[in-house]
C-alpha cells in the first residue's frame, strides 16, 4: 500500500515537472512500468524504519544435499541466508544465518505476511520464534511445517531482528517455492534411515538367558544395515557380546558369544559386508552397571561403527 501511494505521488510530480512528450509516455505506462520494476526489484534498506527487502528478482530457492543432509536455501542479499534443512531422524528445521559480519543477533521474531504484489489483505496469523539463537544463527523447530505450507500458498515472511544497537525488519521474498519444494522432498526421500549420531553406537538388551534379539532390535538392525551400506566411510563394525554374572564364567562367555554372533548374522542377512565385522565375546568381565537394574543392562551386545578418518 505504501509503495503504491509513493508511486502515485511520483507520477503526479512527474506530470507537473516533465515535458509533454515524457508525460505522454507516462500515460502510456512505459516509464511507469520501468520505474516500478527498478524500485521494486532493487534492495531497499531504509535507515529511518530499518526495513530491509532483498532484490526480489534475485529471490531464488536453491536445493543442495546428499544422503546425510538436504537443504533448501535463499540468500537475502548481503545480510543473511534463510534455509530449511532436513537430517535423518530429525524433523525439518528452519535456520536464519547472518552473513553481514558487522551484525550480531540477539533475538528474532517471525511472522507470515502478504506477498509484495498481492492485494492488501489479512495474512494468516502465523508467528514463530527460534528454539536456539546465537550471535550468527537462529534455529526454528516449532511450526516449521505450517510455515512451509504458507510459503507454498504464496505468502512471504517477515523476520524482526533484534540487534545490539538497532532493530531491523527483514522481509523474505518467496518466488517459485513449489518446484523448489518438490526438489527438496525428492532429496529427503533419499536420506539415510539414520544419522551418524544414531548409527555410530547401539546396544541390544536381552532378558536373562535369551540369545535372540527382540523384534524392535531386529527392526533397528535392519535400519542400521541400510545405513552401513550407504555410508562408505564405515570401515569396521565392532560387535561386543556381554552377559551378567550368572551362572558360571564359562557359560557367560559362551552366551555372550552366541548373542554377538546372532547380531552379526542379522546384519549380514540385511546386506552388510561380513569382512567389516569383528566379533568379541567378553562374558561378565565388563559390567556396564552394578546394583539395582545392573544385570539387565549387562546382558547386552554393543555395536560400534568405525569410520575412516576424514
Amino acid at each position: 500500500m505504501l509503495l503504491r501511494v509513493a508511486f502515485n505521488l511520483l507520477l503526479v510530480c512527474c506530470r507537473h515537472l516533465l515535458p509533454v512528450a515524457i508525460d505522454k509516455d507516462l500515460k502510456d505506462g512505459n516509464i511507469v512500468i520501468d520505474l516500478l520494476m527498478s524500485l521494486w526489484l532493487a534492495p531497499a534498506l531504509i535507515n529511518a524504519d530499518q526495513q530491509y527487502l532483498p532484490a526480489v528478482d534475485q529471490s531464488h530457492w536453491q536445493i543442495s544435499g546428499d544422503q546425510f543432509l538436504c537443504r533448501m536455501s535463499q540468500s537475502l542479499g548481503a545480510m543473511a541466508t534463510l534455509a530449511f534443512t532436513k537430517e535423518p531422524g530429525r524433523p525439518i528445521e528452519m535456520q536464519l544465518q547472518l552473513d553481514a559480519v558487522h551484525l550480531e543477533l540477539q533475538d528474532v521474531q517471525g511472522q507470515v505476511v502478504t506477498a509484495g504484489w498481492q492485494p492488501v489483505q489479512t495474512a494468516p496469523a502465523v508467528r514463530f520464534s527460534p528454539s536456539f539463537t546465537s550471535a550468527r544463527l537462529a534455529r526454528f523447530t516449532e511450526q516449521v511445517p505450517l510455515i512451509m505450507q504458507q510459503l507454498q500458498q504464496g505468502y512471504w515472511l517477515k523476520l524482526s531482528l533484534d540487534l545490539p544497537d538497532q532493530a531491523i525488519d527483514l522481509t523474505v521474498p518467496n518466488l517459485k517455492f513449489e518446484p523448489a519444494l518438490q526438489q527438496f522432498q525428492a532429496c529427503i526421500a533419499g536420506l539415510l534411515p539414520l544419522r551418524w549420531e544414531q548409527a555410530r553406537e547401539y546396544q541390544v538388551i536381552y532378558p536373562s538367558g535369551e540369545r535372540l534379539a527382540d523384534a524392535d532390535s531386529i527392526a533397528y538392525l535392519r535400519l542400521l544395515a541400510s545405513y552401513i551400506q550407504q555410508d562408505k566411510k564405515v570401515r569396521k563394525i565392532l560387535i561386543d557380546g556381554h552377559s551378567d554374572d550368572a551362572p558360571t564364567s564359562l557359560a557367560n562367555r559362551v552366551l555372550s558369544e552366541e548373542r554377538a554372533d546372532e547380531v552379526a548374522s542379522r546384519l549380514i542377512e540385511f546386506g552388510v559386508n561380513k569382512q567389516k565385522i569383528e566379533i568379541r565375546a567378553h562374558g561378565n568381565r565388563y559390567p556396564q552397571a552394578v546394583g539395582h537394574g545392573g544385570p539387565k543392562h549387562n546382558r547386552r551386545v554393543m555395536i560400534r561403527l568405525i569410520r575412516t578418518p576424514a
